[in-house]
C-alpha cells in the first residue's frame, strides 16, 4: 500500500474467506461512528456562534455561495475542521449541561481562529461555513503547500487562546473528475484519514483517503460503493497494491470473479509477496471451479514464511476435497494452531483423521468441533459413524446421528447412517423410513432397503 504523509495502522481481516487490510480504529477514535461528535457539538454552541457570528452559512446556503464564489476560480483547496476533545457523551444531566457550555466556548474560539484565517489580508480571502457536519472553509486560488501553512495559521492561531486541538483535512481542486461542490466532502475524507495519526494532525485527500472511505462503505455491507471509492482511488494513484486487493474482494463478494482476479493479479504484479493477494487469488480460482491453480495460489502464499490461518486452512481443505489427506493434514493441523475457537477447522481435521484411518484422532476433533458449535451437524453425524464403525456406544452413536438428522433434516447421508444404526438395532420400520427419505433426497440407499424389505417379507 502505498503511504502518504501518514503511516496507518491496519488489521489483515477476513470476510467471506477473502483476506483484505482494514483500517485498524477503535471505539473512542474519530474514526469510529460512535466517537464521532462534529455534529452534536456544533448543534451545542450554534446560538453562541451565531451570536458572533450572525451572517454564518451552513448546509446547502453554504455549499450554493461556496460556489457562486468559486465560479471563476480554476483551482482552490477546501478544508474540514474537527475538534479533538468531544468524543465521550455525557451521562447524566448536569454533565450534558457542563458539556454543552464548554462545547460552546470551544466551538467558538475555533470558528475565531478559522475567522481569522479566512481574512487575511491577501487576494485569496478565504470563507467558511458549516457543511457535512464540520466546520468547514474554501480558499481561491490555493494550492497544496498553502494549504498546509493556512491549516497550520488556524492551528497557531487557536493555540494562543485554548489548549483544545483540531484535526484538519484538505481538498483540492481540481482532481481527476471530482467537481467543484465534491471537493469539501473529499475534505471530509481527508479529515478521516489525518485521524489515524492522532489529535492535532493533517492529512490531504488522496487515494489513501478514499482507501479508507471504502473500507467503512464495505464494513457497512455497502458494496457498490466501496467499488466506486476504490476504484476512483485508483485513478488517483494506480499503483497502490492495497485499493487493488480490496476492490478485488468486492468484485469477488459480488460474484464477479474474473474482475475480482485480474485484481488480484495487478496487485502481485506489483507486490509479489503481497500475501492476501496471493491467497485471494487462489480462492477466487477456487470459486472459478479451478482447484489445480487456486493449490498452487495457496502453496506460494503458505512458503512466504508467515502464519496466517485461512491460508493454511484453506490448503488442508483443498488437498482433503481432492482425496489427498496426507498431504492436507499438516495445514490443518496448523491450521487448528493458529485458531483453536475454530470449528471447521475441527471438522476437517476430523474428516482428514477418518480418512487417514486415525479414528481416534478423528472422533477427538469431531468431539472439539460439536463443543464449539454444537449445532454441527456434520461433525455430529460423523461421530455417530465412527462409533457404530467401532461397535462402540450404539446408545450415544445413535443420539449423535438423530441430532443431526433433527439439525440438517435434508441431508441424505446423515439419515442413511441414522437408518444404519437403526437397523442394527432391528428397529425396521424406522431404519426404513430414514433409508427411503435418504434415497429421496439422493443418497444411494436402495440396498438397505431392498434389504429392509426382504425381511420383512420373508
Amino acid at each position: 500500500m502505498t503511504q502518504n504523509r501518514q503511516t496507518l495502522h491496519r488489521n489483515r481481516c477476513s470476510t467471506q474467506e477473502f483476506l483484505f487490510s482494514q483500517t485498524d480504529t477503535r471505539e473512542d477514535d474519530p474514526m469510529s461512528d460512535s466517537g464521532r461528535s462534529d455534529v452534536s457539538l456544533i448543534s451545542a454552541g450554534l446560538d453562541e456562534l451565531l451570536k458572533e457570528f450572525p451572517d454564518i452559512l451552513s448546509g446547502k446556503s453554504f455549499a450554493d455561495a461556496a460556489m457562486d464564489r468559486l465560479r471563476s476560480s480554476s483551482k482552490f483547496g477546501a478544508m474540514a475542521v474537527r475538534i479533538d476533545s468531544f468524543s465521550a457523551a455525557p451521562e447524566t444531566e448536569e454533565e450534558r449541561e457542563e458539556r454543552e457550555e464548554c462545547a460552546a466556548d470551544i466551538l467558538l474560539d475555533v470558528a475565531r481562529a478559522i475567522d481569522s484565517t479566512c481574512n487575511l489580508s491577501d487576494a485569496s480571502r478565504g470563507m467558511w461555513g458549516i457543511g457535512h457536519g464540520v466546520l468547514g472553509c474554501f480558499f481561491p486560488e490555493e494550492d497544496e503547500i498553502s494549504c498546509m501553512e493556512l491549516a497550520d495559521t488556524i492551528r497557531k492561531n487557536l493555540a494562543k487562546i485554548r489548549e483544545e486541538t483540531v484535526t484538519i483535512g484538505i481538498a483540492l481542486y481540481p482532481l481527476i473528475q471530482f467537481g467543484k461542490s465534491q471537493i469539501l466532502e473529499n475534505a471530509c475524507k481527508a479529515l478521516d484519514h489525518a485521524a489515524f495519526s492522532g489529535p492535532g494532525s493533517t492529512a490531504v485527500f488522496d487515494a489513501v483517503s478514499l482507501n479508507i472511505s471504502g473500507d467503512k462503505l464495505y464494513q457497512k455491507g455497502h458494496v457498490h460503493e466501496a467499488v466506486e471509492e476504490f476504484e476512483k482511488a485508483l485513478l488517483i494513484d494506480p499503483s497502490n497494491v492495497n485499493v487493488h486487493n480490496s476492490l478485488g474482494v468486492c468484485y469477488g463478494v459480488l460474484g464477479f470473479y474474473k474482475k475480482a482476479f485480474e485484481e488480484f493479479k495487478t496487485a502481485i504484479r506489483l507486490n509479489n509477496n503481497e500475501i492476501m493477494a496471493i491467497y485471494n487469488a487462489g480462492l477466487i480460482n477456487l470459486f472459478m471451479g479451478n482447484r489445480d491453480n487456486a493449490l498452487k495460489f495457496f502453496l506460494v502464499a503458505g512458503r512466504l514464511g508467515e502464519d496466517v490461518f485461512e491460508t493454511a486452512f484453506q490448503t488442508g481443505r483443498l488437498y482433503l476435497e481432492m482425496g489427498k489427506p496426507a498431504e492436507g493434514k499438516n495445514f490443518l493441523e496448523k491450521a487448528a494452531e493458529l485458531r483453536p475457537e475454530s470449528g471447521a477447522v475441527f471438522r476437517c481435521l476430523g474428516k482428514c483423521y477418518a480418512a487417514l484411518k486415525m479414528r481416534d484422532k478423528a472422533i477427538r476433533s469431531y468431539k472439539k468441533a460439536v463443543k464449539l458449535n454444537p449445532h454441527d451437524s456434520a461433525s455430529l453425524s460423523a461421530l455417530g459413524y465412527l462409533f457404530d464403525i467401532q461397535d462402540e456406544n450404539p446408545e450415544i452413536a445413535t443420539l449423535f446421528c438423530q441430532h443431526s438428522v433433527e439439525i440438517s433434516p435434508e441431508n441424505g447421508l446423515f439419515r442413511h447412517r441414522l437408518g444404519r444404526l437403526y437397523l442394527k438395532q432391528n428397529r425396521l420400520d424406522e431404519a426404513l423410513t430414514e433409508f427411503l427419505k435418504a434415497a429421496e433426497l439422493g443418497h444411494d440407499s436402495h440396498k438397505f432397503i431392498e434389504e429392509i424389505q426382504k425381511i420383512v417379507d420373508g
